[in-house]
């Protein structure tokens, strides 16, 4: 009698326990998802002015080195060093 009272009450009890765990694991990758979302949102944000930075640095090097490669002084370097 006992094993029979304890079946029912598994039975009634286990679909609902099993319920309220997906519904708590559900509502945890919901809010899993959204500080993910926050945290991606600030990478982006946070490293797109340093990259804008490196490029307009980097653009200045290049100017820099065109302008050396380019003037008369180098060619001149050049030609000695090739004798």
């Amino acid at each position: 009698m006992m094993f029979t009272v304890f079946l029912i009450f598994l039975a009634v009890c286990a679909p609902m326990l099993i319920g309220i765990w997906i519904s708590r694991y559900l509502k945890y990758k919901a809010h899993v998802n959204r500080e993910l979302q926050v945290l991606q949102q600030q990478i982006q944000d946070n490293s797109l002015p340093e990259l804008r930075q490196e490029v307009s640095a980097l653009k200045k090097r290049v100017v820099t080195l065109e302008a050396i490669v380019t003037s008369h002084g180098y060619e001149l370097n050049e030609k000695i060093s090739n004798l």
